[in-house]
This record gives C-alpha cells, sequence and structure tokens, in this order.
C-alpha cells in the first residue's frame, strides 16, 4: 500500500512532540557523548557517505540558523540530528511550518553499525540542553508513518503523538491535510516557492 500511495502522490506523516526538557530519562551506551556540531565538522562528514550528508543541505541548514547535533561513541560519530527554529525543507519543494513555540527535529541518523543501542532516544533527550532556546516551549517531528525504527526510537525518548498529517503533490498540484490537533499546534506542510 505505501508503495502505491507513494506512486499516486500521497505521503502521511505522524507528528510526534514532547515538552523540551521533558526527554524520558535513559542511560547512554558506555562512552556516548552529545554535542552541537560546528559548520567545519559538518562538511567534513560529508565526505564520508555512510553518514548520509550533502553538503549543499548542511550549507543551506547552517544558513537558516538549524543547528546539528552528535551523538559520539569512542570518538566516532554514531548519529546526530538536526534542529529548525523556522520553516524547514521537507521535500520535492514541500515545506514545514515550524510555529513559533517549538523546535523542529528533522534528519536524524545513527550509523547502521550503530543501530538498536539506544542512540537515537538518548541524543534527542540530550539534545534539549543543547537546541534550547527562550519561548521554545516544545520538540516536534515528522515521521512517515511506515517508519517503525524512527517511531520507536521517538517514543523511547518521551515523545507522545500529536496526530496526523500529509500531503498529496503531483507537480505543482498540491494538497495538505492535518489532523485538528496538528492544526492547533500550529504545524503544517506548505509547497515553498
Amino acid at each position: 500500500m505505501h508503495q502505491a500511495a507513494r506512486r499516486g502522490g500521497l505521503h502521511v506523516f505522524g507528528a510526534y512532540y514532547r515538552g523540551l526538557g521533558a526527554a524520558a530519562a535513559g542511560a547512554p551506551a558506555p562512552g556516548l557523548t552529545c554535542r552541537r556540531l560546528r559548520r567545519e565538522e559538518l562538511i567534513s562528514f560529508c565526505a564520508d557517505p555512510e553518514l548520509d550528508l550533502r553538503e549543499g543541505m548542511v550549507r543551506s541548514a547552517l544558513l537558516r540558523g538549524d543547528a546539528c547535533v552528535g551523538a559520539f561513541a569512542g570518538g566516532e560519530l554514531a548519529g546526530y540530528a538536526w534542529f529548525a527554529y523556522g520553516d524547514a525543507p521537507h521535500l520535492n519543494g514541500v515545506r514545514v511550518s515550524v510555529p513559533a513555540h517549538a523546535i523542529y527535529r528533522f534528519k536524524a541518523f545513527v550509523r547502521p553499525a550503530c543501530r538498536g543501542r539506544g542512540i537515537a532516544p538518548f541524543l534527542y533527550g540530550a539534545a534539549d540542553g543543547i537546541v534550547a532556546r527562550p519561548g521554545r516551549r516544545y520538540v516536534v517531528n515528522c515521521i512517515a508513518l511506515q517508519n517503525g525504527p524512527s517511531i520507536a526510537a521517538s517514543l523511547r525518548s518521551g515523545d507522545g503523538p500529536l496526530g496526523h498529517l500529509g500531503y498529496w503533490q503531483a507537480g505543482r498540484r498540491f494538497f495538505a491535510v492535518r489532523a485538528r490537533e496538528v492544526e492547533l499546534f500550529g504545524l503544517r506542510f506548505y509547497l515553498g516557492e
């Protein structure tokens, strides 16, 4: 069903959120540390194809004021997550409108060899103190319904379901939908310029 929906231009996501600083307490894997990644580091990490980072994306995100927090295991970058304070690109010209009271978590990634060790949930919680800003009370993210591992990591970090949202896109034709709770929260997809 998912393949047919995507071929038809339909994209459906669950929105998950929690209060900033209210992450579930979780012990990190031994030797795991988290910190904000600097521009120079991020550019150098683009050379590692396993990390799924593109230099153009990194530069654009940093110009927008987005932040990237990395989780390190034994000195190696084990995973990362990006955080946006304003509207963020999604895919194919679609953007995410982020409400002023929230920080949007996107593009989270854990190296394949490091998966299954609880790195993502720990990273999400540890990032709260690194990315917090005055007036921002929530962390929110959108996860495709078929992405079970990412949904599980989000829930383990203390996130709770907010509702569903999605869109249908065929070229420049676009139609977005969202559950009432998601609408009241202020999160939405739209087609950018």
